[in-house]
């Protein structure tokens, strides 16, 4: 790829009156081919023809989540979206695919792309499109590492719970040609993809772990009071609380459970305060949960959003009765002389009590987490 700047867009100087432009809102996607004159120089029509199969994946994926191409030069697209979730995904699919046609090709002509994405004021002319919002896209493209998406911080703000990959925060940088320094974020989709079968051991454990937990809820349903296992911590109004919870279910915020026998239960979005877990690890813990919670008949989620570290009664109660829940399950998820540890806090709705806090180890060992476990289920499925 040249040094020249073919992605950047300037009005003519006898349009300067902006006559005819229309100004929109929009997310601008910018891809282009790495080591472009490299391949060219090396092999010119192979390289064409594998450009030419590789955009039929990637037209393709944009036209699909709702983007338009207004500018392709020699390996470049330029694409705008109206949303910036949906230029997101287009972005992800075409590493994706790209990455995984790529794996099969047997020479040295591989196609591998570097994407930027901004989002911003920009106006459309002649159908084209033109403005710093434009040139900054073009410029994030330009510093993403192959394979991957870099974006500004307006982007990442609107997609970063939204999407299924993790970011890395980049700081401030100063872009060719752009006046004020733009805060970026780069996409971790090699990082996520290729995780050590170390740190995919750690995420199955906190899974069975979290499923562990989930029976804890379901079992307030049948917990005999004088069962309980040291190593576990209830607090001291739980026999009470939860021996009111099996008598008078039906006047709790759920009172429509009573006859079908399903205990409801309000799943807050688990917080990371890890460093060593990142935020994509916590979100996979939560689809998890939910698979497993939904695997038991007696039980129900209801997700909300992240809450604060301590819930007060008054915000369990409005919380439950808003998801209709019977149960509050809260998870913040820290570290602690590097080791990683899941706080789960579980409430029962109708007091606000709080009736299980659990400091639990996610670090390497796991002997804890399968006698915590097994310990647990014999006592919640004594009848």
């Amino acid at each position: 790829m040249s040094e020249s700047n073919k992605n950047i867009y300037v009005l003519d100087k006898e349009k300067k009156d902006t006559a005819g432009a229309v100004r929109k809102m929009a997310a601008i996607f910018a891809a282009d081919v790495v080591g472009y004159s490299k391949l060219m120089a090396s092999n010119e029509k192979l390289t064409l023809f594998r450009l030419k199969e590789t955009r039929k994946i990637t037209d393709k994926i944009i036209q699909e989540l709702n983007g338009r191409i207004f500018s392709t030069a020699g390996d470049s697209i330029m694409a705008e979206f109206a949303s910036p979730v949906d230029a997101m995904e287009a972005a992800i699919s075409i590493q994706k695919e790209v990455s995984k046609k790529a794996k099969e090709i047997q020479d040295n002509i591989t196609i591998e792309f570097r994407v930027g994405i901004n989002l911003g004021d920009i106006m459309t002319q002649d159908n084209n499109l033109y403005g710093d919002n434009v040139n900054i896209a073009a410029r994030l493209e330009a510093i993403a590492p192959v394979g991957e998406i870099t974006v500004s911080e307006k982007v990442y703000r609107e997609v970063e719970d939204k999407v299924d990959i993790s970011f890395k925060y980049q700081g401030e940088k100063k872009l060719k040609n752009i006046a004020k320094k733009i805060k970026v974020y780069t996409s971790q989709i090699t990082i996520d993809k290729n995780k050590s079968k170390k740190s995919q051991k750690k995420l199955y454990i906190i899974a069975a772990m979290i499923a562990s937990f989930l029976v804890v809820v379901g079992g307030t349903f049948y917990f005999l009071n004088n069962t309980a296992n040291n190593d576990i911590e209830y607090t001291d109004n739980s026999k009470s609380v939860l021996e009111s919870f099996r008598t008078d279910q039906g006047s709790l915020p759920n009172n429509n459970n009573a006859s079908s026998n399903i205990v409801f239960v309000a799943l807050m979005e688990f917080q990371n305060q890890s460093k060593i877990l990142t935020g994509q690890e916590i979100e996979n813990v939560s689809k998890l949960f939910s698979e497993q919670l939904f695997e038991e008949e007696k039980i129900s989620i209801v997700k909300t959003p992240q809450g604060s570290e301590n819930l007060n009664p008054p915000e369990v109660m409005l919380i439950a009765t808003e998801s209709n829940a019977s149960f509050v399950v809260n998870g913040i998820v820290s570290d602690e002389n590097n080791s990683s540890f899941l706080n789960l806090k579980i409430y029962e709705a109708k007091r606000g009590s709080l009736i299980i806090n659990q400091k639990i180890s996610i670090g390497e060992s796991t002997g804890n987490l399968i006698d915590f476990t097994s310990n647990f289920k014999k006592d919640i499925l004594k009848k």
